[in-house]
Parts: structure tokens; C-alpha cells; sequence
């Protein structure tokens, strides 16, 4: 299989996790000789000469992915003083970026949250007073207020339930 027939992201994801520690050479062979050392080098210059090609999340992965690599090197070899305390560093670092990566996490998914509470809120509010409009022959207005009132007190209850469950 030639290089361009198989998924680019695949191949380059390859490329870019052995890059670092393995020539040219041991990256075609790795990748079953579907491109020459030549070529290898060449797309590495190219993705690594690339403006934003990869996502923050996808760059931090990348460095994790190095750490872990890191580590396991160091995990291999007989255990020393230096030996351990590059372990311990490295797991450090890396603890640190799921932390942050977790973190974000749950920062994105607030915003998330609330843009959803924000439009089913809206959805809510426009079916109301089309309902007000569509019924304000049937209904005294008065009794309507007080409906919608005890009716948002009702939600209010539900999505507290839902709150306390998630906390």
C-alpha cells in the first residue's frame, strides 16, 4: 500500500510519534516500507513546518504521549538514583496535564451547561407566550400569570433533583 492510499492521519500520526527518537530509516520500516526514508523525512518537514495542524487538545496529547513514552524508556532500564528521579518528574508532568486536560474539561462543559439552560430557556419562555397569545380569549390573563408562575416553580423543584444527584 503507497502512502497517499492510506489514511493521512494514521500515517502522520505515526510519523510525528517516532520522529523524535527514530531516524527516517526505522520510521518507513516501521510503517511496512509504504515510503521511502526519503519521503518520511521529507512529510516530517512538512508537518512539523505546518501552521496549526493540530488542535490544542490534540498538541497536548501529542507531548503527554511523549512523557509516557519517556517514562516507559526509563521503566525499561535497571533503576538508579537518576533513574528514579526522572520517573518520578515524568510522572509528575504527566499527572499534572490530565489534571489541567480534566480541568479544562470541566470548564467546557459549563459553558456547555449553561448555553444549554440559556436556550431551553428561551424555547420555554417562546412556547409560553405563543400559548398566551394562541389561548388569551380562553384564559384570564391573571389566571395565566399565576399558572406559568407555579408551573417555572415546578421546573425550578425538577432541576433541583437533577443538581443534587450530579453534585
Amino acid at each position: 500500500m503507497e502512502l497517499d492510499k492510506r489514511p493521512v492521519s494514521q500515517i502522520d500520526d505515526k510519523i510525528l510519534q517516532m520522529a523524535g527518537s527514530y531516524s527516517p530509516e526505522e520510521v518507513s520500516a516501521a510503517l511496512g516500507g509504504i515510503a521511502s526514508p526519503g519521503r518520511i523525512a521529507a512529510r516530517t518537514q512538512v508537518l512539523l513546518s505546518s501552521r496549526d495542524w493540530l488542535t490544542a487538545t490534540q498538541e497536548d496529547q501529542h507531548v503527554t504521549f511523549k512523557l509516557k513514552r519517556m517514562l516507559s524508556d526509563f521503566e525499561e532500564r535497571y533503576m538508579d538514583l537518576d533513574n528514579a528521579t526522572m520517573r518520578l518528574k515524568l510522572l509528575k508532568e504527566i499527572g499534572a496535564r490530565l489534571e489541567k486536560r480534566s480541568a479544562a474539561t470541566e470548564i467546557d462543559l459549563g459553558k456547555l451547561y449553561g448555553n444549554q439552560g440559556r436556550i431551553m430557556g428561551q424555547a420555554v419562555d417562546n412556547a409560553l407566550t405563543y400559548m398566551k397569545g394562541a389561548l388569551r380569549e380562553k384564559v384570564d390573563p391573571d389566571l395565566w400569570d399565576e399558572l406559568v408562575q407555579e408551573a417555572m416553580l415546578s421546573a425550578q423543584s425538577e432541576i433541583a433533583k437533577h443538581q443534587a444527584i450530579e453534585a
